[in-house]
């Protein structure tokens, strides 16, 4: 565990870039992956990801 202030800012910053990163791909794959696949007619989730430009992030349509 972290010791001093650093380590514990540190620790804290990739708990939650971790955190995050985990539940928007798990939104994207296991929460919307089927409604994606058959909207845009893909086998995978990715495919259908990349067929309909990316991922809506930022106000614009961002690839992954």
């Amino acid at each position: 565990m972290p010791r001093n202030q650093f380590q514990r800012m540190i620790f804290a910053l990739l708990t939650v870039i971790i955190t995050v990163h985990g539940y928007v791909f798990y939104s994207i794959y296991v929460v919307n992956g089927k409604l994606l696949m058959e909207i845009t007619g893909a086998g995978s989730v990715l495919e259908a990801i990349r067929a309909q430009g990316g991922v809506y992030m930022f106000g614009r349509m961002l690839p992954i």
